[in-house]
Parts: structure tokens; sequence; C-alpha cells
């Protein structure tokens, strides 16, 4: 299941809380739990696809995060049925 993270900041993160955040990215990605993440042009919030079994497990994982544990960020998880996906050769089809 993939599971989309809309978060929006409440401040720009930065410095040590910054680092501590990518790290928790970094060892879901090597988990294959992430997908993509990044933070939007304007700076003023990112999204995460995360990768996972259940929309309860997203939410588990998202509480881990540094700038959530931090209350930096607010954040909304949902669920996101894929129809197409041209990242990858063949594209998938439902």
């Amino acid at each position: 299941m993939i599971v989309c993270e809309i978060t929006t900041y409440k401040s720009v993160p930065q410095g040590e809380i910054r680092s501590r955040h990518l790290q928790f990215i970094r060892k879901y990605g090597d988990q294959g739990r992430v997908l993509m993440a990044g933070r939007f042009a304007d700076s003023k919030g990112a999204m995460i696809l995360w990768n996972t079994d259940t929309l309860e497990e997203a939410r588990r994982i998202a509480g881990e995060d540094p700038y959530v544990q931090q209350n930096m960020i607010s954040y909304e998880l949902r669920e996101w049925p894929l129809i197409f996906n041209y990242m990858v050769e063949p594209p998938l089809r439902p």
C-alpha cells in the first residue's frame, strides 16, 4: 500500500533536527518503506511516499519522525491507490 504524507512546517527545520530527520528517512528508505521524499520548492512543507502494509503502520512510522516528536510539522496521511506508475519499466498497471 502506498501512503502519501503531506506535511506543513511550523518553522523550516534546520541543523541537528534536520539531520536526525534525514537519518530517519534514510533508515526507512533502506528498508524499502520510503519510495520518495522531499521538501517542496517553497520550503513550506514536504511530501513522503510510504510503502507500508497498512495505514496504521504508516501512522506508527510517521510518529517516529523527529519533526513529529518535536511538534515542528503538521501532517496528513492518505492512502493512495496507484493507478499509473511510469517510473518503472514497463509501467505498472492495475
